[in-house]
């Protein structure tokens, strides 16, 4: 079977930001696939079920009533690993035509009271967890990065191939070698999971991702 697009993506050198997954062509229109990735894979901890849940129901329902925006939301949904969300949209759209979009939407989460909408039996499979302190956290933390993204949180990053090396040495005569050589603020009293370290298990190695790299891991 072919590989798709997300498991293509190298997530030991993503970082968190809003990506562009992929865009298909349906007759005479275009849809957009963000992927709103709200940890850093395998250098953050994953948001708790709670959490994850919460903020579906929260920004599901702010952007399918933003008035400029909702019209064009076909869905949002969490990743099974975790670590963000997939929104689909109608358009031809960049990372950069939907940030005042988020930033809105997760602003709108981490300020949030009250009940949350669809919270009840009748009207979701599993209503009982959400914790919405744990989304209204992981939130404030997407929107402190929305607010200020660099290019590393708005495009994936690139497989370089590696080049192959410069001039062999060659061997001289008596068998010497000659070698050459913005206004915005950030909300604060959010306790931030990207100053935490945590141990990873793959295979027979232990790696800290504080300062190690990992390899084969897919993620996902």
């Amino acid at each position: 079977m072919d590989t798709i697009p997300s498991f293509t993506v190298d997530h030991l050198k993503m970082k968190a930001g809003v990506f562009v997954s992929c865009k298909y062509a349906l007759s005479n229109v275009i849809l957009t696939t963000f992927d709103l990735r709200m940890k850093r894979p395998y250098h953050e901890p994953v948001m708790d079920t709670g959490s994850v849940h919460a903020i579906e129901h929260l920004a599901a329902t702010y952007l399918r009533n933003d008035k400029m925006w909702g019209h064009k939301i076909i869905y949002f949904g969490p990743m099974g690993c975790r670590t963000g969300f997939y929104l689909i949209m109608l358009g031809d759209l960049m990372p950069e035509d939907i940030l005042p979009l988020l930033e809105r939407t997760f602003d709108f989460v981490s300020e949030y009271s009250g009940d949350i909408p669809g919270a009840t039996p009748r009207e979701c499979g599993f209503f009982i967890d959400m914790d919405l302190d744990s989304a209204k956290a992981d939130a404030a933390m997407y929107y402190n990065l929305l607010i200020n993204p660099k290019k590393e949180n708005l495009r994936y990053p690139v497989k370089r191939e590696k080049k192959p090396d410069a001039k062999k040495a060659i061997p001289q005569k008596g068998g010497k070698i000659d070698k050459k050589s913005g206004d915005k603020k950030e909300k604060t009293g959010v306790s931030s999971s990207r100053d935490k370290s945590f141990d990873i298990n793959i295979g027979d190695k232990k790696e800290n991702t504080d300062g190690g790299s990992l390899e084969n891991i897919e993620d996902k």
